[in-house]
Order: C-alpha cells, then sequence, then structure tokens
C-alpha cells in the first residue's frame, strides 16, 4: 500500500509518465533566446557565455562607439567652482565642492581654527543672553568670511600660476 503525503512523490514507472522527472525537468532541454551581436544585430551561432559580438570588426567597432560615449558624457559633467580658490573642475560625484582634497583639507582647517571664536560668541549671544551678542557673532563671521576671501584670492593665484 502506498501512501501520499506532501513530503513525498508517489513513484511511477517509466511507461506510466512519457515526460521526465520532476527534479530533471528545468535543468534538461532548456532553450534559450539566440543572442544577437550588440553592434549590426546579427545572431550568433553559439556564442560563448561572455561574447557580445559576432566578429572582431564588429567587436572594434562597438568599443570605439562605447569609448567615443564615454568621451561625450565626460563633456557633459557639469562645471562646477571650488568652494577654496573659486577655479572651475569637472564634477566626479554629486556632492563634491573641491577640485582637489588638498583645497577640500585647506577649507576645513580654515574653518576649524577659527571654530572656538565662533563658538564662544555664539555661546555669549544665545545661551549668555549678553547684550550685544548678536552684534558681536556677526562681527566674527564677517572677520572670518573676510579673512577666507583673502585666501581664496591667495590660493586662485597660486593656482593659476602653476598652469
Amino acid at each position: 500500500m502506498m501512501t501520499t503525503s506532501m513530503y513525498t512523490v508517489p513513484k511511477t514507472s517509466p511507461s506510466e509518465t512519457p515526460e521526465a522527472s520532476p527534479v530533471h525537468q528545468g535543468t534538461q532541454g532548456r532553450e534559450t533566446a539566440p543572442r544577437c551581436c550588440r553592434w549590426c544585430g546579427a545572431v550568433m551561432v553559439k556564442p560563448r557565455r561572455n561574447q557580445t559580438c559576432c566578429s572582431a570588426e564588429c567587436r572594434d567597432a562597438y568599443e570605439r562607439q562605447k569609448r567615443q560615449r564615454s568621451r561625450q558624457n565626460a563633456a557633459e559633467k557639469p562645471k562646477c567652482k571650488c568652494l577654496w580658490c573659486g577655479g572651475d573642475f569637472a564634477q566626479v560625484r554629486k556632492a563634491q565642492e573641491f577640485c582637489s582634497s588638498d583645497h577640500q583639507q585647506a577649507f576645513n582647517n580654515f574653518w576649524k581654527g577659527k571654530g572656538p571664536t565662533l563658538a564662544k560668541a555664539m555661546h555669549a549671544w544665545r545661551v549668555g543672553k549678553e547684550p550685544g551678542g548678536l552684534t558681536k557673532l556677526c562681527r566674527e563671521f564677517s572677520a572670518a568670511r573676510e579673512e577666507l576671501q583673502d585666501k581664496q584670492a591667495k590660493a586662485k593665484r597660486t593656482t593659476t600660476g602653476r598652469k
């Protein structure tokens, strides 16, 4: 007596089922869609698994077009102004604000040096409720901004002098 449960598959003889068993059904006789050449569109006969073009000529033409497209995309990249030297540069990442890591470090070091004096002025204004605290804070920021502009002008002169 044969019992059928959800854990066992009933065994049948090959004469009763002409199809392959369910275990082998997905792996044997799988028909793959014919692959076409990326350049000319011709159907490839027995392509390798990583083959994209039908011949060396098509591959060369496709690679040439790919290089040309990448050059065109590079030319269309947005130009940005460096926050330190003010020079134009091609933006590689969306959040990129500096033309070089040296300029980013110089900018960050500048504001890091101004941090303690700005923090004191802000604390006196917000926490200490010092009379005229906001005016002092604004003066500190203005002085820092002017100093930054002087340093940026100097950086711009040295950057332009090198080129």
